[in-house]
């Protein structure tokens, strides 16, 4: 019943979210790693490691990450491919590496050119410290693939060397990890493993104990006097029982937390619903007609059309749509300058604003008249490019965008187009979401990765919280006129467009964040071959096409909203090895 239920909210989720499948870029995999280890006589170890690559698109770059954990000094780090060999040194140039050392890990980081192709690279470095050494025993715990890693691994291949033959009787190996998925054989002069589908959070541990006389005994010292095969014995029994102990524990938790989940993702769906039908369903606007349109449905601010279509939200946008408007109005004129050549070739756009003589008439709102004043005194201070208008001071220009913004928002608040009753809807599902919050982590924790469908749900009706909020039947009606002439600029290639509202149209497209292909359709659609504004002076003379004005505008836009305030921004050494605790752990990336 449960596995039912789960399903279904899944579904729920899937439903929702609105998930859909996205293609990506590019990606790689590591479907095989082969590991040879060969215990020298001297104690040291040879690890030589062959990772092999997929990869899906182009790339330029791997890295090997080996954690500063049971051994006490790396040496001799070698990267290779085939027989050739990389460079160490730091150039980042293709057939280069270099090695690099922080709190914890060893970084070995190669640079080469793939592009959709399979590449098998080698590491290969040399260990000290690594080997346990006791009084008769010797012990080497090696991590071969550690969990919580990026890629799972299709196929692990190990092979262990002693520096002597020795009977299999005198070798004793026991493997951590997935049991069912690793193959362990012994032969006289070490082990081999076999390891096939391994999950990303999944691990392989070997532990191997051997006679202290396969090393030459004048090069090797003892590390752990009180290291004995009969205590390693002991403590792998222990780690087993505890381990098996800790499955039945899970599985009962599991349970715990697949009928918790159920529980509180029902629950989570259920409140938001209830305050959803009680405050916030929507007022019926079936009299309008919502087919999109070029026409101007009203007299709205563009700052202030610009809030109510975009969710309350104040940005550079309207403030940049506000400061055309006004020269629009006559209160400025705006100058296209000559283009600045960029220090790495190419140009760069320059716009200037000039005040005119004009002065404030009475139809101007407290926040237009903000930006008259402020932009006057910029002008007056010698700052008069349109991208560097409001950086001149940073603090001075940020605390009056806050200013600023808080007057808009008085206005549009003001204009009643949102139910503040709905408010109320908000606030009481936030706090029942925050609450099933609870139940839903341990839901997760009890029951693994299946348990995350709880905490997705809550999480999204707990976002969901702001939709509660609705507008009013006035506000309603406003939004859906609006609307509509935003989708008929946003696909204005349909639309035959007039020269006379030509300039509103551009600055409204700013105030609604239409893209800067969105804003230079609108121009090109324009009927007339030469276009001219009072306001607006370019910096060719002659005649100017919808394609030029088109340009111009569009990178008049992008300069001053990227540039206004409120523009959204698109070691420690190691101790050596420890008797039963496993050194190792690597891992790997790609870009």
């Amino acid at each position: 019943m449960f596995k039912r239920l789960s399903a279904l909210l899944l579904l729920v989720i899937m439903l929702s979210a609105g998930i859909t499948e996205r293609a990506v870029s590019k990606s790689y995999t590591i479907p095989e790693i082969r590991v040879e280890v060969d215990i020298r006589p001297d104690g040291t170890i040879q690890i030589t490691e062959h990772r092999t690559y997929v990869f899906d698109g182009s790339f330029s770059w791997a890295d090997y990450r080996l954690p500063l954990v049971g051994y006490s000094s790396i040496e001799d780090i070698r990267i290779s491919e085939g027989d050739t060999a990389f460079i160490n040194e730091n150039s980042e140039q293709p057939g280069t590496f270099m090695v690099q050392r922080s709190d914890g890990q060893i970084r070995m980081q190669w640079f080469y050119e793939a592009e959709n192709e399979s590449r098998t690279f080698t590491v290969s470095y040399v260990l000290e410290g690594a080997v346990i050494i006791g009084p008769e025993w010797s012990e080497f715990f090696w991590n071969y693939i550690n969990a919580g890693r990026e890629k799972e691994t299709n196929t692990l291949s190990v092979s262990l060397q002693l520096p002597q033959k020795i009977d299999t009787d005198s070798l004793h190996v026991w493997k951590r990890g997935p049991q069912d998925k690793i193959n362990m054989t012994l032969h006289q002069g070490g082990y081999r493993v076999e390891a096939t589908n391994i999950d990303e959070n999944e691990f392989v541990k070997i532990r191997s104990i051997f006679p202290r006389n396969i090393f030459e005994s004048d090069r090797v010292t003892t590390t752990d006097p009180d290291f004995s095969l009969q205590a390693a014995q002991k403590d792998e029994e222990v780690y087993r029982r505890e381990k098996q102990a800790a499955e039945e524990r899970e599985e009962q938790y599991a349970a715990y937390g697949e009928q918790l989940m159920v529980i509180t993702g029902l629950l989570s769906i259920a409140f938001f619903l209830f305050f959803y039908r009680k405050y916030g369903k929507r007022h019926s606007t079936g009299r309008l007609s919502s087919t999109e349109t070029i026409m101007i449905p009203g007299r709205l601010k563009p700052a202030v059309a610009g809030w109510l279509l975009n969710k309350r939200q104040v940005s550079s946008s309207q403030l940049m749509a506000t400061l055309l408007d006004l020269a629009r109005r006559n209160y400025f004129v705006i100058k296209e300058d000559k283009p600045k050549e960029k220090f790495l070739g190419g140009e760069e756009s320059q716009f200037k604003i000039e005040n005119t003589s004009s002065q404030a008439a009475g139809d101007l709102t407290e926040w237009e008249s903000l930006v008259l004043e402020f932009v006057n005194h910029q002008i007056e201070e010698g700052n008069n490019n349109i991208k560097e208008l409001f950086s001149g001071s940073t603090i001075k220009a940020t605390r009056w965008f806050s200013k600023w913004k808080e007057q808009l928002k008085k206005d549009c608040e003001a204009r009643g187009w949102y139910d503040m009753a709905s408010y109320k809807g908000l606030y009481a599902n936030l706090v029942v979401q925050f609450i099933l919050l609870v139940p839903a982590i341990l839901a997760t924790v009890w029951a693994g990765p299946i348990g995350i469908i709880a905490l997705i749900i809550t999480g999204i009706f707990l976002a969901a919280s702001f939709g509660i909020i609705r507008r009013t039947e006035e506000g309603e009606m406003a939004y859906k006129r609006w609307d509509a002439y935003r989708k008929g600029l946003k696909n204005a290639k349909e639309h035959s467009i007039g020269s006379d509202f030509l300039d509103k149209h551009f600055i409204y497209a700013i105030a609604f964040g239409l893209s800067k292909d969105h804003i230079e359709t609108v121009f090109k659609q324009c009927e007339s071959d030469d276009i001219v504004f009072a306001w607006f002076i370019f910096y060719a003379s002659g005649t100017h096409s919808p394609a030029q004005v088109a340009s111009s505008f569009s990178t008049l836009a992008a300069t001053g909203t990227a540039s206004f305030p409120g523009a959204a921004a698109g070691g420690s050494a190691s101790t050596g090895a420890s008797a039963g605790a496993a050194g190792g752990g690597a891992a790997g990336g790609a870009g």
